[in-house]
């Protein structure tokens, strides 16, 4: 444990240390509200809820998001609200008056949904006798449909849309790869090197514009520095090990800024679920999708990875905390 002293007072927060985490869940929130433009998630995906659930009375259930969980709706359940779920299993046997967006893991349809279906990089299945009134849209996700099933809307596949580590500026890709590829390394680094990441979380919390001016100072000076060493014929090992240390302290940042996001994320949406894996593959998998979004998904990243970067250098590659914690560390 690193205990802040009794001689030093403590600081007040600043109120630009919440900026980005704040920013990233209204980023979050516009993509479900309104991003069926980009990525085919629906516009009442919270207004239907609310609209059945006073409608229906009390034989309605209400719904919470599940992360990696198993959601079983028997078959006299009526759930009315939408389902959001993150890596779970989900068996539908009753009913589900809204929509159902899943993330990853398995999705099973035996009873009726009065919505729209929406798969990432997971699975379908319909069984005899399910009911969809609505559209089944699926983003590199499996598709295994039963008989005797309905489907009033159309069952539109997306293979074309997973992207990699780069996504289209101008057009919503769903990050699949991206995901899966920081999700592991964020679980690598963290149990390789937990007591190095938070303390360049904890530095990129405490001192977050500091951060950023830094690592804004590192992007601008490292072209020059390697060309002017380019230039003098140094070994060119040299100048690969330092584009190479750049990369890995920006991806070193990127996850500890992540963990920070998710740990906010985590508490507020699901407490019960609140370890550090969960927190930090949250916190990534919110940072691909933010940066999936046109035009602003790349700034909102940049503005992550220079705050990361920054509080690498900081910290001396999380070798130290720069200055003093307002609480302790739990290490």
């Amino acid at each position: 444990m690193i205990g802040s002293s009794s001689m030093f007072k403590r600081r007040s927060r600043r109120w630009y240390a919440y900026i980005l985490p704040a920013f990233v869940l209204v980023a979050i929130f516009l993509i479900l509200i309104y991003g069926s433009g980009w990525s085919g998630l629906h516009p009442d995906l919270f207004s239907t809820a609310s609209k059945e659930a006073s409608s229906a009375g009390s034989n309605c259930m209400s719904s919470r998001p599940d992360f990696g969980g198993t959601v079983i709706i028997d078959t006299n359940e009526v759930v009315c609200d939408s389902l959001l779920t993150f890596g779970s299993t989900v068996a539908i046997n009753g009913k589900v008056q809204g929509n159902v967006d899943a993330f990853g893991g398995t999705v099973v349809v035996a009873g009726t949904v009065d919505g729209n279906i929406d798969v990432y990089g997971g699975t379908l299945t319909m069984q005899n006798g399910s009911v969809v009134h609505g559209k089944i849209q699926l983003y590199g996700s499996r598709w295994f449909p039963g008989e005797g099933y309905q489907v009033d809307g159309a069952v539109i596949t997306h293979p074309d849309t997973v992207s990699w580590l780069v996504a289209d500026m101008s057009n919503f890709s769903f990050p699949l790869w991206s995901m899966l590829v920081w999700g592991a390394l964020g679980l690598v680094l963290i149990w390789l090197l937990p007591e190095n990441v938070l303390l360049v979380r904890a530095t990129a919390t405490q001192n977050t514009r500091r951060s950023f001016l830094i690592g804004l100072l590192s992007i601008l000076l490292t072209p020059p520095v390697l060309i002017v060493l380019t230039a003098l014929i140094l070994p060119i090992p040299l100048v690969v090990i330092i584009a190479l240390a750049l990369i890995a302290a920006w991806a070193f940042g990127t996850v500890a800024v992540g963990w920070m996001i998710g740990e906010h994320i985590v508490r507020a949406a699901a407490p019960r679920y609140s370890t550090r894996p969960v927190q930090v593959v949250v916190g990534l998998a919110t940072l691909a999708l933010v940066g999936s979004i046109p035009f602003i998904g790349w700034f909102i990243n940049l503005i992550v990875g220079l705050i990361g970067l920054g509080a690498v250098f900081l910290s001396r590659f999380g070798t130290r905390l720069y200055g003093q914690p307002r609480k302790p560390l739990d290490i």
